[in-house]
């Protein structure tokens, strides 16, 4: 039988669980995770880290010990499921169906098939769901990968009730990832959604993204000049659910395809306009940096990279210590060879285990 591969979770939070799991499960690695998000004020497992890891579970037909809330450690023993995957995730709070995808969406591109999520779609501290559809899925298709995500309904804090349907062709292997060079915006484009509120809401939201935007704050004289000259449209998205939200996401692409995102959230007592205000200084620091990968697609690229049949090189506008913590993880439990050089911007160097 494999080594137990042993992680400390006492930082990292969540993501620690949820990547050393899906690793564990797609390389046949029995793993436990101790000091469980021990720093936290709400300290080890959650409904949706419980969620994702059970999820990861049945798609692979492995098994967990010590899989319940408030758990300070779980362990996870690898199986060997086939065939299509067929299932449903209720994370049964406004908990992130996003987070969820996170740590599914590698073994549901390895076997193939459809996966449903239901609970929160756009929360604070998780990739929104047009961020995860308009930024990392074109990223993913670059290499073979092909994921359709479906809102099918929005969820907020704190009823959730949001659900989205995934399905995705099986893919049992697919190339290393590069993306060196960012060319310029050659356009701008966006949503501003708000669910159960006035129609203004979002409105005002855009209005202010655009307007931050449209400053250049930080940029060139040329780069401002290649702002003001590109296409700019963000549409808007009007819903109803159990509970009001808000939220923009928005993205520049160029000539290539190559997108970078930028998001912001509302909550209560903040106003529309720093919603929006938010996301477009967002932006604008992604493309002062000049990388092709912005600083929130920077760790959800290391799985993909360290689970590929080749060598990654990826430039990224920042080296968070979400990048920093999940190249360690993915150095002792994938095998990859990690080399990140610089800050902000940074380089990124992938060589999966066997390469």
């Amino acid at each position: 039988m494999a080594t137990t591969w042993t992680v400390d979770g006492s930082s990292g939070g969540g993501q620690i669980v949820r990547t050393a799991v899906a690793i564990a499960a797609l390389r046949g690695v029995p793993v436990r995770v101790t000091n469980i998000r021990r720093a936290r004020g709400n300290p080890g497992l959650q409904r949706q880290h419980i969620a994702a890891i059970l999820a990861v579970e049945r798609m692979s037909g492995g098994s967990l010990a010590g899989c319940v809330k408030g758990s300070s450690w779980v362990e996870f023993f690898p199986g060997k499921a086939s065939g299509p995957v067929r299932e449903q995730v209720d994370i049964g709070s406004a908990g992130s169906t996003m987070l969820v995808l996170q740590a599914t969406l590698p073994i549901l591109a390895r076997r193939g098939g459809t996966l449903v999520v239901t609970g929160g779609t756009d929360n604070p501290m998780a990739p929104p769901v047009d961020w995860f559809r308009e930024i990392l899925v074109p990223a993913l298709r670059s290499i073979g990968i092909a994921p359709g995500v479906e809102l099918v309904r929005r969820g907020f804090f704190p009823a959730g009730g949001g659900e989205i349907a995934v399905s995705c062709p099986a893919t049992p292997s697919w190339p290393g990832i590069t993306r060196t060079a960012w060319k310029g915006p050659a356009k701008i484009e966006g949503v501003s959604y708000a669910s159960s509120l006035p129609g203004h809401v979002p409105e005002r939201i855009r209005a202010a993204a655009l307007k931050e935007l449209r400053s250049g704050k930080g940029l060139s004289a040329d780069a401002k000049s290649a702002l003001r000259e590109c296409e700019q449209d963000v549409r808007l998205d009007l819903s109803s659910g159990p509970s009001p939200g808000a939220g923009i996401v928005m993205w520049a692409e160029d000539a290539d395809g190559t997108r970078l995102g930028a998001s912001a959230l509302g909550e209560r007592g903040k106003p529309s306009e720093d919603v929006g205000r938010e996301a477009g200084a967002w932006l604008l620091a992604e493309l002062a940096a000049g990388a092709p990968v912005d600083r929130h697609l920077a760790d959800q690229l290391l799985v993909w990279a360290a689970l590929a049949t080749g060598p990654s090189e990826f430039a990224i506008s920042e080296a968070t210590d979400h990048v920093k913590s999940c190249a360690q993880l993915l150095r002792d439990g994938a095998g990859a060879r990690i080399d990140v050089e610089g800050t902000s911007p940074a380089r990124v160097r992938v060589a999966p285990a066997g390469s």
